[in-house]
């Protein structure tokens, strides 16, 4: 069995991260299965820490080694960094938490040892995650697309953002080609039903299942009291043309931002893959939600 560990890539962790990280380590060591780390965040580590991994793991520069399952440990941004660097590549994610929230990386680090012998027994279940495609193209003189050299993946969202403070944007949205609207607003979050308890939730959004085939599409500080959240099939093509005051906007896929031309037109739908996720038996999403989002707490019962 190859396990690949990803964490977070900023340097001067927390000593408590650190500690963490190297107990996750010897307990795979322990039981005798092949340990993968990228380079580059293996140079973020502590010399001393480095030292001490160095005898028992295997480093890779480029491509992602084939491994069983890659363990993502920190938080929910490391988690989506994590399904970056393993796109197409069939791999299932396991999201150890040693951040705040961890919605993603729901496994907490006292569940750790429980969790491993439930992994190493095969005792554990799968979830296949949507992801959105995301093309961006401009038009030629002739007529003709161009397209926009773009990392056009993203698990939880793409978000469209003005990038002047002082004016909103105009978005023309279209479905399977069909006009839907004009938001005027300061932006518009397309998120996958994983993505509904992310950006899109903190703006007014639905929360969906995980294996909802849906997309979502809200727009950001709406200038309409009319502008509602829409659900559309996740075998939508959705197209967006974008008229900015300062020529240019942001796109953000899962955090990772971009500025764009206002005559780039973004062309989103499903894509061609899907992420796994590795979940406990009986752990489920309507759990976490209670748990980690007090979704549905009264809290007049606690006074």
């Amino acid at each position: 069995m190859k396990i690949v560990l990803f964490g977070n890539l900023y340097n001067n962790k927390p000593e408590r991260y650190e500690n963490q990280f190297y107990a996750i380590c010897q307990k795979i060591k322990d039981h005798c299965i092949e340990i993968y780390l990228p380079t580059a965040f293996f140079n973020t580590l502590s010399v001393g820490l480095r030292e001490k991994i160095e005898p028992f793991i295997h480093l890779y520069h480029t491509s992602v080694p084939k491994a069983d399952i890659a363990f993502s440990i920190g938080g929910d941004g490391t988690f989506l960094r994590t399904a970056a660097e393993i796109a197409h590549s069939n791999i299932p994610i396991l999201g150890i938490n040693t951040g705040r929230l961890g919605f993603l990386a729901d496994i907490k680090f006292e569940d750790l040892d429980e969790t491993l012998s439930e992994i190493f027994n095969n005792n554990y279940r799968l979830e296949e995650r949507m992801l959105l495609r995301t093309n961006a193209v401009n038009s030629s003189v002739d007529g003709a697309k161009i397209s926009v050299d773009f990392s056009n993946y993203s698990l939880n969202e793409v978000a469209v953002l003005k990038q002047d403070t002082s004016s909103m944007l105009t978005i023309h949205a279209f479905i399977d080609n069909e006009y839907l609207t004009s938001y005027q607003a300061d932006g518009l979050v397309v998120a996958t039903p994983t993505g509904s308890t992310a950006y899109s939730l903190s703006i007014g959004g639905p929360i969906m299942v995980p294996t909802a085939p849906n997309i979502i599409l809200t727009a950001i500080a709406p200038h309409s009291l009319n502008s509602r959240p829409l659900v559309v099939d996740s075998s939508s093509k959705i197209r967006l043309e974008i008229e900015s005051r300062s020529d240019n906007y942001l796109v953000s896929l899962d955090g990772v931002s971009q500025t764009l031309s206002a005559d780039t037109v973004l062309e989103i739908c499903k894509a061609d893959y899907v992420q796994p996720v590795v979940k406990r038996r009986g752990h489920t999403f309507f759990e976490t939600l209670r748990n980690k989002l007090m979704w549905g707490a009264d809290i007049r019962s606690s006074r």
